[in-house]
């Protein structure tokens, strides 16, 4: 389990580097090294030293990666420590497109509805209760406990 790359991993971490993030996409993309090389036209032994860190790639090599990945450069080559969180969602979300469509219907409803409770969040302060129980449609417990005191 240690092996699995992951970008929330990296931004606690250290600096993805490019090895990382061809080993990342060819796992998404659920191939191994072999079918990475055939669909990519690269030698096999130059995509595990690439997935090593052990060589550079040429900019051939880069263009032959994304056609493979169907990925822009920015998700290819990211460094997770110079794009920031802005760039990270926009690969996350790159990524996402390569999913069913299913899988893309999940991920737009849990981000829909993530958006819509950091609205509401940010509507509520912790002291303020009355808004939280007439929102929450108890204006009957309101007005019975200002009643009561």
């Amino acid at each position: 389990m240690a092996d699995i790359i992951t970008l929330q991993g990296k931004l606690l971490g250290e600096i993805m580097s490019l090895g990382d993030n061809i080993k990342r996409l060819r796992r998404d993309s659920g191939q191994t090294q072999g079918q990475l090389a055939k669909l990519s036209g690269i030698k096999v032994g130059h995509i595990s030293k690439l997935e090593r860190n052990e060589t550079d790639p040429k900019l051939s090599t880069i263009y032959k990666l994304m056609n493979a990945f169907n990925c822009s450069a920015d998700t290819l080559l990211m460094d997770s420590e110079k794009v920031g969180l802005d760039g990270i969602v926009k690969v996350i979300f790159e990524r996402a497109l390569n999913l069913p469509e299913e899988n893309k219907r999940v991920i737009i409803d849990i981000v829909d509805k993530y958006c819509i409770a950091v609205g509401f969040q940010a509507q509520f302060k912790h002291d303020d209760k009355l808004k939280l129980m007439l929102w929450s449609g108890k204006p009957k417990d309101i007005l019975s406990n200002k009643n009561s005191s």
